[in-house]
């Protein structure tokens, strides 16, 4: 196994064993987009909705209960971890290395619209305009109330040349 190859081992070793270890206190803000000084955007971190704390985790009809056998919690620790992990792979421009990552959040969270926006920007990176924007329209339909995403949401269908 080659030094590069060990590193970036470890490195997603940490970051699912701190994900693992991580708790949040009750539904978290993301914080708004800024703008890098290269003239990109920095894209926020993903949390949970504060209109929809429990956003990605179904109830069995007539139930309240989720049917994830997850804590919320741990999947937004998990969530949060694999987010981080796509976002500096799609920095290195290993996109379809990031599509994957994200789609793996994806089957955490199905419900979480800021992870529908992510993937909405590796495809807009990887040139598919035209996917972007419906991934931009998904994440519309689950932001519900939640005004930051929403507003993510409407800036990628902007930037995708939709609207």
């Amino acid at each position: 196994m080659s030094p590069q190859t060990l590193a970036r081992t470890l490195t997603i070793a940490l970051l699912a064993t701190l994900a693992a270890c991580t708790t949040l206190d009750g539904p978290q803000r993301r914080a708004p987009a800024s703008t890098a000084s290269g003239g990109g955007t920095v894209p926020p971190s993903e949390s949970p909705s504060a209109a929809a704390p429990n956003a990605g985790a179904s109830t069995a009809p007539g139930s309240s209960v989720p049917s994830s056998s997850r804590a919320p919690n741990e999947t937004a620790g998990a969530t949060q971890a694999l987010l981080t992990q796509s976002r500096a792979e799609r920095a290195a421009g290993n996109y379809p290395q990031a599509n994957a990552t994200i789609e793996r959040a994806l089957r955490i969270a199905p419900g979480n619209p800021n992870l529908w926006v992510e993937l909405g920007e590796i495809e807009l990176a990887s040139g598919n305009q035209d996917q972007a924007a419906t991934l931009a329209r998904k994440a519309l339909t689950l932001a519900a109330n939640d005004r930051v995403a929403t507003a993510d949401a409407e800036k990628l269908l902007r930037a995708a040349g939709a609207r």
